[in-house]
């Protein structure tokens, strides 16, 4: 048992890196003995694996005819594609997939944007290979404009013909400047055939042309992918957004570059349900609800009873043995009616019936009994309450999770980091990014700009920080982040981010650290959501609905945590 348990322990996340660290990482490789045009042709050939596995093509000893996957014509030489390839390594590795799909029997015309004699050399040997082979399949776009009618009618009407085309004009390289020119033009014309014939499959290498990536910023325009093949590990452009609605399905391509090379490098990760499993607290068939951990939520303010609830409910689902609500005294009767597993607490109130200052001797007594707070859901923006907030942030050392109106505590008139014994290492923050910049001072966070200003609240705060949204954000001190890969556009609903606070305050009541408990509580909340799409639909679906998939999430986990144990 305790092997298996050690195993999920460490099953390792999905690294991310910067694109603009490839170069860098190849040249280490190339340092260790490994060819430059070795890894280009791996990558090239990986290419064309994930095309012909598309397409069923056979290969040379399979003589079963096998049917393409969308007009039900046999595969082989039915199969057209286009290959547009740019003047640095990515076009080289286009050259390597257009030879590989020839060789195939596959009809590929390709495209070369820019002049040949600027050709690096490792694309310039792989473009002579081709050349030498099949000259007659080359086809050049202008280096200046695309002036000649004649070429760009005629490379129209290839990519209108094709079953797919791959997009090798730009690679991780590409950043800060918009496309312009040539490059543009083809961009648009390719995405202009897809939305013309919805069959055509898009392929792109490494990065969707026109997404910088470092930081998934449309560069003016972009290749909007089907499919991107990239090579030994996800760039940050793949992941967040905007670049990865340009993405498409990303396949992570391994072509040979040793794991010694990424060394030193950023640690932004990605999670999947395994490593999540391997997180979660093992729970002993002997165990009781005391030890499962217990939860104090503070939350509530009159017309906000809902949020309250949500947390607590979601609490409950994710795991947690005991639960105590405090509330303003003149709500308790509402919430002993919505509340049937959880104690609630009463206390002196505001006069707009939020939890009032004078209450706080008698939070930090009971908090004493209970291993984690959840505070923030539905709690007013009542100064009083606001200020309740900020002494038990100061006096109560307790794993935390601080979510909506709780989160003024950190900005306002008084800045909290300005006084004294403002220790924030037990803290988990969940922001969106509204009120990210409202703790920060700025207007407002760009899609690009969320990475850079997470890391900012952590170093600022010194605490963990869920920055909500697509592709939510999670940042503990010392820098390293993860990347949530699960929840969808169905989460942009009210009462989400509740769901989300009751179910990291359960884990953190459970004895999980901060890190894994934001997370693992992350993943979890968007899971949930994505199992309940398909019976509820994105568009329909509600914060309360995410209780049911809660349950669903854990019905995984555990038959990958403790089915094989029993």
């Amino acid at each position: 048992m305790e092997s298996n348990l050690n195993e999920l322990k460490e099953t390792y996340a999905s690294r991310i890196l910067k694109g603009s660290k490839t170069a860098e990482i190849d040249s280490k490789c190339i340092l260790s003995g490994i060819e430059s045009k070795l890894l280009m042709k791996n990558a090239g050939n990986k290419v064309a694996e994930v095309i012909k596995k598309d397409f069923a093509i056979m290969s040379d000893t399979d003589t079963t005819p096998k049917v393409r996957r969308d007009t039900g014509k046999t595969a082989g030489s039915h199969a057209a594609g286009t290959v547009v390839c740019g003047g640095g390594n990515n076009g080289g590795d286009g050259f390597v997939a257009a030879l590989e799909l020839l060789d195939s029997g596959i009809e590929v015309k390709i495209f070369c944007i820019g002049p040949v004699d600027k050709f690096g050399p490792d694309s310039r040997l792989y473009f002579e290979k081709l050349n030498e082979k099949y000259k007659s399949k080359i086809y050049y776009l202008a280096s200046g404009e695309l002036k000649n009618k004649e070429v760009i009618d005629f490379f129209e009407n290839s990519i209108a013909q094709s079953d797919f085309i791959v997009d090798a004009i730009f690679g991780t390289g590409l950043h800060g400047k918009e496309i312009s020119g040539p490059a543009k033009e083809v961009i648009e014309k390719i995405n202009n055939a897809k939305n013309k014939n919805k069959k055509i499959l898009i392929y792109a290498i490494d990065i969707p042309s026109g997404i910088d990536s470092d930081n998934a910023k449309i560069l003016g325009t972009a290749i909007k992918a089907d499919k991107t093949i990239t090579f030994t590990c996800k760039k940050i452009g793949l992941v967040s957004y905007p670049g990865a609605y340009f993405a498409g399905m990303v396949i992570v391509s391994d072509i040979g570059i040793p794991e010694k090379c990424f060394e030193n490098y950023e640690e932004i990760y990605e999670t999947s349900l395994q490593w999540v499993s391997g997180r979660l607290p093992f729970k002993k068939p002997w165990t009781y609800k005391h030890e499962v951990g217990k939860l104090l939520v503070i939350a509530g303010s009159i017309g906000f009873t809902g949020a309250a609830t949500m947390a607590c409910e979601a609490a409950m689902r994710a795991g947690a043995g005991l639960l105590t609500l405090v509330c303003p005294w003149e709500l308790n009767s509402i919430f002993e009616i919505k509340l049937t597993e959880i104690m609630t607490y009463p206390v002196e109130q505001t006069d707009d019936i939020s939890i009032h200052m004078e209450c706080l001797e008698e939070v930090i007594e009971i908090s004493k009994k209970y291993d984690a707070l959840a505070i923030g859901p539905g709690i007013s923006k009542n100064p009083s309450t606001i200020c309740l907030v900020r002494e038990i942030l100061k006096k109560v050392k307790k794993p935390t999770v601080l979510d909506a109106d709780g989160l003024r505590a950190l900005y306002g008139p008084r800045e909290i980091e300005s006084e004294n014994n403002c220790d924030f290492s037990h803290v988990i923050i969940t922001p969106h990014a509204g009120e990210l910049a409202s703790i920060l001072g700025r207007e407002k966070i760009a899609l690009e700009d969320r990475l850079d200003a997470n890391l900012e609240i952590v170093k600022k705060y010194n605490l963990v920080s869920v920055l909500k949204g697509a592709g939510t954000l999670i940042t503990e001190p010392g820098g390293k982040t993860f990347i949530n890969p699960t929840g969808s556009w169905a989460l942009a609903t009210a009462g989400t981010g509740d769901i989300l606070t009751g179910i990291i305050g359960s884990l953190l009541a459970q004895g999980m650290s901060l890190a894994d408990a934001a997370v693992c509580g992350t993943y979890i909340h968007g899971m949930a959501s994505d199992l309940m799409a398909p019976y509820t639909s994105k568009t329909s679906q509600m914060a309360t609905d995410l209780l049911e998939g809660i349950k669903k999430v854990f019905l995984e986990i555990e038959k990958i945590k403790y089915d094989s144990l029993y």
